[in-house]
């Protein structure tokens, strides 16, 4: 790669959307100081970030106070009600945080260091020395002559280092400790504590030093850096007595996306001109180019940055180039592009174990259907070796997306940026599930990053039916009683000739959308246009919103011999309580698929089928009896509990739950019953991991 590609400097990127970290930061170091007034043997609270590359940990702590500033009083007094006493006490400590100096100290750096060679307290007291003075640009005395003017006591330490800065006692010093992952590497440098057992746990160490220094007064922390952070935050908890609380930086959405085009100016460019000036123009908005980088990068920091810098070095060199869609996806696909953007991943991508290698299915379903995890969950690994989910996913080169719910539940999200899936591919090539999955992932479109409601079940069903028609259609017991109860699918070619991806595609509502608020959508009376135009054959798709005026999945299937083509729809009916689906629902499904479809495009191709299959996890008492428990198929002129005729070439299927359970599974179908029974987003721990990985065993069977 020639070295343009390498710099990461083409313009000055502004920090944006970082109000929730913030705020999170500053009533930290505020609890800090309040347990400090009150008790001397107070446990510290540390702000934490133990996140991957690209989080933006470096950019929010170098830049913390600068937008402590612009937040004014919101960073500490939000519209909690408290006492007017204490409004004045948190306005005093915000302007002491104003005139705060930073120190900032990459533990990169961190090495044995003379006298004390073996002490990690000596090397992290002459770190913070040396930052010190490289921050004020002064010579540095040596190890030696350092130790006997400073020693191994905080109370020489701290005063030191003010002098060195040029702050006074009572004026407040931030210290930002980057890097933290770097002591993972420095088991054999230090004398660390040891358990009984004879294991070191460096961390321990480490925030034990922060636990002395924090008795000195007026002085706080913030900690950085890719590590294994729940782990350590509960190692701290228990063993160093620090509580450490992680900083979210959570990825950006599109609107700051926007804010980040505007703001931030190129010098590379005649007059700085901002960045949202250069790539946009008339046909190009800046809206259309955030969201194009959204989908992308997922709103990681760091990857944005690297996508911007590309995008700016192609016009630098190519002063015509008009970017578009098109081209953006032609210039960003380029294995030069992706290359350079995930250059500082690579080495731990290509370097998964084994072990590592087999959960990549379960996260990739984590991210596919929106399933939520807790802070705590963990994953079992081994009979004997478990790891935390939280952990494990930055342990993948995954990121986290924080979701609070309406009863301000934290949970997280995985995230798997599209820049990283075609790594991934590589390293998982003889793994056709995980290819085909990530494949779908790569298909959903950028309005998922926010798309609250987990989509597991349709997911699930879709996934399935997808490699029964790549595998093993033949040996598909669904695919035979579909057969047994509609001759049209009977002469359908149900083999698809290649392997491909479930699809997602605009969803139907009454009216077209297509305002900015709102995402593009399908008319009810769009249905000629949907089959005819955007349903492929050989392809599965799944209509972006549940709430959709159609079916849950569509997919078109030709004959084997004839003219005959087959449109068809599965309802996927998650009924996870006492109430089964009853016949007036099973109704307005076919009211708003089977009948449309036949009016709008039957009518004129006379070749054409149309076939709705409801596919429920149970059945209301009155609909299953009236069935005999049984699968069942309502041909042209049968009536649908009396009231619904069904039209010429359409066919309605109900699956008996028995069918349906065949099909899931009966262990996953119970789980899911037992996830669903009070939410409609439940959490991996409301799942069960061992589900989740029950499901990719389940689906690996099909490959």
């Amino acid at each position: 790669m020639s070295s343009v590609f390498q710099r990461q400097d083409m313009y000055d990127s502004v920090v944006v959307d970082r109000e929730q970290d913030v705020v999170l930061t500053t009533g930290q170091l505020y609890g800090l100081q309040v347990r400090r007034e009150v008790d001397r043997s107070f446990k510290p609270v540390i702000p934490f970030a133990p996140h991957l590359f690209g989080s933006g940990k470096t950019r929010f702590v170098k830049n913390y106070l600068e937008l402590l500033k612009s937040m004014g009083e919101r960073a500490l007094i939000g519209p909690e009600n408290i006492s007017d006493c204490e409004k004045d006490r948190r306005r005093s400590f915000l302007d002491k945080l104003h005139e705060a100096v930073l120190l900032y100290v990459d533990l990169t750096e961190l090495k044995p260091t003379d006298p004390k060679e073996k002490s990690l307290e000596w090397a992290v007291y002459y770190l913070l020395y040396r930052f010190a003075c490289k921050q004020k640009g002064l010579s540095l005395m040596s190890p030696q002559d350092a130790y006997q003017k400073i020693s191994l006591l905080p109370e020489f330490l701290l005063p030191e280092l003010r002098k060195i800065l040029g702050i006074s006692s009572d004026q407040f010093l931030l210290v930002a400790f980057d890097e933290v992952g770097t002591l993972d590497e420095s088991y054999g440098d230090f004398d660390f504590e040891r358990t009984q057992d004879g294991k070191v746990f460096p961390y321990n160490d480490f925030f034990g030093i922060i636990r002395g220094l924090c008795k000195e007064d007026n002085v706080f922390f913030i900690v950085v850096g890719k590590s294994e952070g729940l782990n350590i935050h509960n190692y701290a908890i228990s063993v160093s007595r620090v509580e450490l609380t992680f900083i979210p930086l959570s990825p950006l959405e599109k609107h700051s996306i926007i804010e980040h085009l505007e703001k931030s100016s190129s010098f590379m460019f005649t007059g700085s001109p901002k960045v949202s000036q250069i790539l946009c123009h008339q046909h190009f908005s800046t809206s259309e180019l955030a969201e194009l980088l959204l989908e992308l990068t997922g709103g990681v920091p760091g990857l944005l940055v690297k996508a911007i810098n590309y995008l700016l070095h192609c016009k630098l060199s190519q002063d015509h180039l008009l970017l578009s869609k098109e081209s953006f996806w032609m210039i960003m696909n380029d294995s030069i592009a992706t290359n350079y953007c995930v250059d500082p991943l690579l080495p731990r991508l290509s370097s998964l174990s084994k072990t590592r290698q087999r959960l990549l299915k379960m996260l990739t379903l984590l991210a596919l259907y929106r399933i939520r995890f807790e802070l705590g969950e963990l994953v079992h690994l081994s009979s004997t070796f478990d790891v935390f989910l939280f952990d494990l996913v930055t342990d993948m080169c995954f990121y986290r997306r924080l979701i609070v719910d309406e009863n301000h539940q934290e949970r997280y999200e995985v995230l798997i940026p599209k820049l990283l899936i075609r790594y991934i591919d590589q390293s998982v090539k003889n793994d056709r599930l995980e290819w085909l999955l990530l494949q779908t992932l790569k298909s959903q479109p950028v309005e998922f990053f926010y798309e609250s409601k987990c989509r597991v079940f349709e997911g699930l069903v879709a996934t399935m039916f997808y490699l029964h028609f790549c595998y093993h259609p033949t040996d598909s017991l669904m695919f035979s009683i579909l057969g047994q109860l509609s001759s049209v699918w009977d002469e359908m070619n149900l083999k698809f000739s290649s392997e491909s991806t479930a699809y997602y595609m605009k969803s139907i509502h009454y009216t077209t959308s297509t305002s900015e608020v709102e995402r593009d959508t399908f008319d009810i009376n769009d249905w000629k246009e949907i089959v005819e135009e955007m349903l492929e054959f050989e392809k599965i798709y799944i209509p972006f919103e549940p709430t959709s005026r159609s079916p849950d999945i569509l997919f078109k299937l030709h004959g084997r011999t004839s003219g005959q083509n087959l449109i068809v729809g599965i309802a996927c009916k998650g009924r996870w309580s006492s109430n089964g689906i009853r016949w007036n629902e099973i109704v307005d499904e076919a009211c708003k698929f089977l009948q449309p479809v036949h009016d709008q495009v039957v009518t004129v191709h006379p070749t054409l089928h149309c076939m709705l299959v409801i596919m429920s996890t149970k059945l209301s008492t009155s609909v299953a009896t009236d069935l005999n428990h049984s699968s069942h198929c309502y041909s042209f002129g049968d009536r649908v509990a009396g009231h619904f005729l069904i039209p010429r070439n359409c066919e309605l299927i109900i699956l008996s739950e028995s069918d349906v359970e065949n099909f899931i599974g009966k262990d996953i179908l119970s789980s899911l019953r037992s996830a669903f029974k009070s939410t409609d987003n439940p959490h991996s721990r409301s799942i069960g991991i061992s589900t989740v990985q029950e499901m990719v065993l389940s689906l690996s069977k099909y490959i």
